[in-house]
């Protein structure tokens, strides 16, 4: 245990927060309204009633039934549950690489073998080595895809039923597909887990709702897999006011749309904004780019204010902001830049 790996990361007080792929536009006040009726009640127990409601909200924005619905503490909690319920010391999990940290650190928890499968730059995309990973997936416990991709910010299996139905029916155990960024990608897979029992998506309201500190997430999957997980659960896992925060965007999704478009088009500026710089930056379908750089760029951009991530050696995450914060982050990589030439000239 003493090996385990945990999750890493430096935050920042001051500045601008370009790292953890959050939104960042506040919760909408019809979300803090309703969550700030309900704190008063924080005495007692949530109410049945509230989880069998964010149940029903999730099955109608994804068009399953509510038996098919877990709701877990954030994203997090989902993949966290999955592992450390359905999968066994010395067990096999197959993983693309790079991908979400999380799945290592479970692994590392439970003592999996984890086999890791290269993903490969084509062009301004990252791809799957799609034989590699089936032939792991034949005597694999869980095969675990995050679809976008994080950090690449590319699609993987793409809501493709095809592949995704070979996956499941080569896959030995289960397949869990990660789709922390559906709201940007617009791609899901949740239609096909009544037909596919072993399938398991993982969803949050952290992205593109604007819940991350809320810790509100839920999972899709047959309901005899929701059945066993609730055995290892208990009703009040998700806190009340992330239920009711939950509930009331999942009332009101519309506003994630919009701020999913906007981050889209704040995306696109950035992307020319770097190649503009002459960085190589890859195409993305989520809430943040991946770029290629030699220098290190962590701290030095820390010092002006800005966090961003260093997912892999000569790889860098920067999360898209708002207009005002894509351009300073521009500003101060291009200062970075500029001192770091100096030096060398």
């Amino acid at each position: 245990m003493k090996e385990t790996k945990e999750y890493d990361f430096t935050d920042i007080k001051e500045g601008i927060r370009l790292h953890l792929n959050e939104s960042p536009f506040p919760p909408p006040d019809f979300v803090l309204d309703a969550v700030n009726k309900y704190l008063s009640q924080g005495n007692r127990y949530q109410h049945p009633d509230l989880t069998r409601r964010i149940k029903e909200l999730a099955a109608e924005y994804n068009k399953v039934e509510p038996e098919e619905i877990f709701p877990t503490p954030g994203g997090d909690g989902a993949i966290r549950s999955v592992f450390l319920n359905l999968t066994m010391t010395g067990d096999k999990i197959v993983v693309n690489y790079p991908s979400y940290s999380m799945y290592s650190v479970y692994s590392s928890f439970k003592g999996l073998r984890q086999v890791k499968i290269p993903l490969r730059e084509q062009g301004d995309w990252w791809r799957e080595d799609w034989e590699k990973l089936l032939e792991e997936a034949r005597d694999a416990r869980m095969v675990a895809v995050d679809d976008p991709n994080n950090p690449t910010g590319s699609p993987m299996l793409g809501g493709e039923e095809q592949k995704i139905k070979e996956l499941v029916e080569t896959t030995k155990g289960f397949v869990l597909l990660d789709e922390a960024y559906y709201e940007f990608s617009g791609y899901t897979a949740s239609r096909l887990v009544d037909r596919y029992p072993n399938l398991i998506i993982v969803r949050t309201l952290s992205k593109a709702f604007s819940l991350a500190s809320f810790r509100v997430g839920y999972l899709i999957a047959n309901r005899e897999v929701v059945k066993t997980l609730e055995k290892g659960a208990t009703p009040f896992d998700v806190a009340l006011p992330s239920l009711i925060a939950g509930i009331t965007a999942l009332e009101n999704p519309g506003y994630s749309h919009r701020i999913a478009t906007e981050i889209a088009q704040n995306r696109e500026e950035l992307y020319q904004g770097l190649t503009s710089m002459g960085v190589r930056t890859f195409r993305s379908i989520t809430n943040f780019l991946l770029f290629k750089h030699d220098l290190e760029l962590v701290e030095p951009l820390m010092r002006k204010g800005v966090a961003i991530r260093n997912p892999m050696k000569g790889f860098y995450r920067v999360s898209v902001g708002t207009k005002d914060q894509c351009k300073i982050f521009l500003e101060k990589l291009g200062e970075v830049l500029e001192d770091s030439n100096s030096k060398q000239g």
